[in-house]
């Protein structure tokens, strides 16, 4: 198809600014709407345009700030809100956890979907196990897919009195509000890295509970996390871990413990997750996402073998520094069977309930 020297500059700039392209005239919204008919642009939703190769570079969050983005154009007034204002945030998260929806704040009532049947089974059809912490790209399970207009849809969710938060220039609710309505749209094994994170970033689970007061809804899933987040956990692989260990009712585990060499007791080993019983065990659990293995910012250069090695030396210090059991689980153990329990169990980790 001919190009458009217009068209060509708007996908250009749009991608500079890290968002979709928009066609702000009528000579520009038909070309943009040629352009994808031809199958040389994406249209996440309408009026809004990418092109394939650009897009399906992004993972399942940048896709998200890239509709967001666009659509502030189109709705500079627009509140964002839910997983897409825990987007904006930097909120760690599963990427299973988006199905092509952006949430927008309403204090009208206008069009609004119930809380409580938004996502609370996503994650666990519908989507590939592998789609999640540690690197893997995502789609919606159309191939190339996301070249039908509309893919992605507005939800509204009702929030009468909004505090507004702006946030690199994307008008959001504030971070309290934000976690609240995580955590009522989705289940405590995926919220838990969002309350980590959030935690990390510096959010007391104080004013997440003081949010609440005056809410009439049910409290339990938001006193649960409030309860359990810690700032500790480092990312969002670690929090689905440590959501495992709590819903399969095991003794918490200590955090991120440091263990010195005992034949250089200046080289130190700090560990995911640590029981120490009480007939002197202590077991360690590690957390191996497949970023450990294949990220070239986490690898350094080095190749898989070398990395693996340098783990085996690592359990051998461990061991000499009275270590007991060293378990290594990937994300596969978490979410794609119960082979986490089953290791949990068979290393001796108390049940508490």
């Amino acid at each position: 198809m001919k190009q458009h020297k217009g068209v060509n500059m708007a996908i250009t700039r749009a991608q500079e600014e890290r968002r979709c392209a928009i066609g702000d005239t009528d000579a520009m919204r038909r070309a943009l709407k040629r352009r994808h008919k031809a199958g040389e642009l994406v249209s996440p939703y309408r009026n809004l345009y990418i092109s394939p190769d650009y897009w399906h570079r992004l993972n399942a969050c940048e896709r998200s700030l890239h509709v967001v983005r666009g659509l502030l154009i189109l709705h500079p007034l627009w509140v964002f809100a839910g997983l897409t204002a825990a987007d904006v945030y930097g909120f760690d998260h599963s990427w299973v956890l988006h199905d092509d929806a952006v949430y927008v704040a309403d204090a009208n009532g206008d069009g609004i979907v119930d809380r409580s049947r938004l996502s609370m089974g996503i994650g666990d059809a519908g989507r590939s196990v592998g789609s999640d912490f540690g690197g893997h790209r995502v789609t919606n399970g159309q191939g190339l897919g996301m070249a039908a207009t509309g893919a992605y849809e507005i939800r509204r969710l009702y929030i009468p009195s909004v505090n507004k938060h702006p946030v690199n220039g994307i008008t959001v609710t504030d971070p309290a509000r934000t976690l609240i309505d995580c955590a009522l749209c989705m289940q405590f094994r995926y919220a838990l890295a969002l309350f980590d994170s959030a935690a990390r970033k510096g959010v007391g689970m104080a004013s997440v509970r003081d949010a609440c007061k005056g809410l009439h809804m049910d409290r339990a899933p938001i006193e649960m996390l409030t309860r359990y987040a810690d700032g500790r956990s480092e990312n969002g692989g670690e929090s689905l871990v440590r959501a495992t260990i709590i819903i399969g009712g095991f003794a918490l585990p200590q955090l991120q413990v440091e263990i010195r060499d005992p034949s250089y007791p200046a080289r130190r080993f700090r560990v995911d997750f640590l029981w120490k019983l009480y007939d002197g065990r202590v077991i360690v659990l590690e957390y191996d996402g497949m970023a450990k293995y294949e990220d070239v910012s986490m690898t350094h250069g080095r190749t898989a073998k070398q990395v693996l090695n340098e783990q085996k030396e690592r359990d051998r210090v461990l061991y000499a520094a009275g270590v007991t059991s060293i378990l290594h689980c990937t994300y596969e153990d978490v979410c794609g069977s119960n082979r986490l329990s089953v290791m949990l169990r068979d290393a001796g980790v108390p049940l508490i309930r």
